[in-house]
C-alpha cells in the first residue's frame, strides 16, 4: 500500500494552474469523504460489508428486500457498489483510508463466494447462513452442514459480475498482494469462463439446472453486458488471453443472435438452439425493444474495445427497426410478435398474452421511451470522424487546465452535496421500504454522492498518478 506523502492542497499546487480553484473546498470535500468512511465502516458495515438500504438509525435494512442484520446485499446498490466508491475516493485521494475500506469490503465478498465462483444475492455471516450456502472457505471442511447448502451462483442483476469486478479492481490497487482477494477474483473469473454458454451467451444462473429459465442465454438485466465488462477488466488487469477470447466469443453470439429481418433486433433469452424462449410468465420469446437498445450500446463498446467495426455492422437494420416499430413518437412496446411484429401485452389478472394494452401487470415496464437516440448520434459522429479517430477521441486525456476547469464548473453542485450531510457526515434519503416519510441511508445516494466528490477531487488534484509521479 502506498502512503501519502503530501496533502491535497499541496497536490493542487504542484500539480498545474490553480489560481482559481477554491483549495478550502477541495480539501472540505477530502474530509467529508473521510468522515463518511469512517461512519460507514464503523457504524454500519457487517464485516466490511453493506446492505442496499438503512433506516437512518441503522436498526433494519434492505437489499431488493428486507434482510437481516447479520447478512450483505451483492447486487447493486448492495457491497461491491459501496467498495467501489471507497475505491474511487481512494484514486482520487492516495488516502489509505479508503483503500483499507475497499479491501476490508473485497474481504467480505471473499469470504461469501459460493464454491462454485460466484455469488448469490446476498452473504449471510451467522451460523444458519453458513449452513444455508456452501461458501468456499468451507471447501474441505468435514462438516457436511457446511458443504450442502446453496451453491448456484447468479449473473442475474449483475451480482457475480459486480462482485467479480471490484475483487480484480482491489487486487489491482494492492499489486496482487493479498492472497485472499486475488484468489477470490481468479475463482469469480473462473466461475465465468466455465458459465459461458458454448454458444458465447451467459446464462443468469450456474450451474445450469436443466429444468429452469435460468439457464438460458441472457440479455435481460444486462446479464451479458455485465459478463462482457468482467472480461475487458480481467484481460486489462491480467492479461490472460482467455478473457479476452470469451469476449470475442460473446460478442459473436450477439451478432448471431440478432433477430432476421425485418426484425433485426434481440430477444430476452436464447436457448441452447439460439432460439428465443420464454423465461417468467410475462417474458415471452419476441423481439424486444428494451434489452435491444443495451445490446446496441454494448456492440459499441466492443468494436471500441476490440478495434474491430465488424460489432457495428448490425446496427443500421436495428435503428431501422426501431424506427418503424414505434407505438407512438418516441415510444416502444417492451415485446413485438415475432414474424409479425405486433406488440404483445399481458392482461393483470391472468396474464393471458394479448395485444390490447388497456390492462398489463404494473410491476413490469411493458411500454416506454426505449429510445436509441445514443446508438444513432455514435454511429453518426463514427461515419463522420472515422472510426480509428473517434477510438482515439475517446482515449485522450484531458489536460490539467481542462481538468481543472471541470472541477470549477463542479464547486456549486460540490457545495450542495456537502450541504446536505448528517451529522454524521452521510446524506439520507426520505422514503423507502420503511414508508414515503422514513428516513433512509440510502446507498445508492451515498454512492453517487461520493462519486461526486471523488471526481471533483480528482479533476482538482490530478488523482493518485499526479502523486505518485
Amino acid at each position: 500500500m502506498r502512503p501519502i506523502a503530501i496533502s491535497v492542497a499541496l497536490v493542487v499546487a504542484c500539480v498545474g494552474p490553480a489560481a482559481a480553484l477554491d483549495m478550502e473546498l477541495v480539501n472540505q470535500a477530502h474530509q467529508a469523504l473521510r468522515e463518511a468512511t469512517q461512519y460507514l465502516t464503523e457504524e454500519a458495515a457487517i464485516h466490511g460489508g453493506y446492505a442496499g438500504s438503512y433506516l437512518a438509525d441503522l436498526s433494519d435494512q434492505w437489499g431488493e428486500g428486507h434482510i437481516s442484520g447479520t447478512m450483505n446485499w451483492v447486487q447493486p446498490p448492495g457491497s461491491p457498489s459501496t467498495g467501489f466508491a471507497f475505491l474511487a475516493a481512494y484514486e482520487a485521494t492516495g488516502d489509505e483510508l479508503f483503500l483499507e475500506a475497499a479491501v476490508e469490503n473485497a474481504h467480505s465478498l471473499a469470504w461469501g463466494q459460493l464454491e462454485c465462483g460466484g455469488w448469490y444475492y446476498n452473504i449471510d455471516f451467522s451460523e444458519e447462513g453458513e449452513r444455508r450456502y456452501f461458501y468456499r472457505h468451507n471447501v474441505g471442511s468435514d462438516d457436511p452442514a457446511l458443504t450442502s447448502g446453496h451453491n448456484v451462483g447468479t449473473m442475474d442483476d449483475n451480482v457475480t459480475q459486480h462482485a467479480t469486478r471490484l475483487l480484480i479492481s482491489v487486487d489491482a490497487a494492492l499489486d496482487h498482494t493479498d492472497e485472499t482477494i486475488h484468489e477470490a477474483a481468479i475463482a469469480g473469473l473462473e466461475f465465468l469462463l466455465e458459465a459461458q454458454a458454448d454458444g458465447g451467451g451467459w446464462p443468469q444462473r450456474y450451474p445450469l439446472s436443466n429444468r429452469h429459465y435460468g439457464d438460458y442465454m441472457t440479455f435481460n438485466d444486462n446479464t451479458i453486458r455485465d459478463c462482457c465488462r468482467v472480461m475487458m477488466l480481467a484481460w486489462e488487469v491480467y492479461g490472460d488471453r482467455r478473457y479476452y477470447d470469451s469476449l470475442l466469443k460473446a460478442g459473436q453470439f450477439i451478432i448471431n443472435a440478432q433477430l432476421p429481418e425485418p426484425q433485426a433486433t434481440w430477444a430476452q433469452q436464447y436457448d441452447a438452439d439460439m432460439m428465443p424462449a420464454w423465461a417468467r410468465r410475462f417474458e415471452p420469446p419476441a423481439a424486444v425493444s428494451s434489452e435491444s437498445v443495451g445490446v446496441m450500446r454494448l456492440l459499441i463498446e466492443l468494436a471500441d474495445f476490440t478495434g474491430d467495426t465488424k460489432y457495428l455492422d448490425p446496427l443500421p437494420a436495428a435503428l431501422d427497426w426501431f424506427e418503424r416499430s414505434q407505438i407512438s413518437p418516441g415510444r416502444w412496446a417492451r415485446f413485438y410478435e415475432l414474424k409479425t411484429n405486433r406488440p404483445l401485452y399481458f392482461y393483470a389478472e391472468t396474464y393471458r398474452l394479448t395485444y390490447d394494452d388497456s390492462n398489463p401487470p404494473t410491476h413490469y415496464s411493458f411500454e416506454g421511451g426505449y429510445n436509441p437516440s445514443g446508438v444513432a448520434e455514435t454511429l453518426a459522429a463514427i461515419e463522420e470522424q472515422g472510426f480509428d479517430a473517434w477510438r482515439a477521441a475517446r482515449r485522450r486525456e484531458p489536460t490539467r487546465d481542462e481538468q481543472i476547469e471541470r472541477a470549477e464548473a463542479m464547486e456549486d453542485e460540490v457545495r450542495e452535496v456537502l450541504a446536505e450531510r448528517t451529522e454524521n457526515g452521510v446524506w439520507l434519503t426520505r422514503g423507502g421500504y420503511g414508508g414515503d416519510d422514513v428516513l433512509h441511508l440510502d446507498m445508492r445516494t451515498v454512492q453517487q454522492r461520493m462519486a461526486t466528490l471523488s471526481t471533483y477531487i480528482r479533476r482538482a488534484t490530478g488523482g493518485i498518478e499526479a502523486r505518485d509521479g
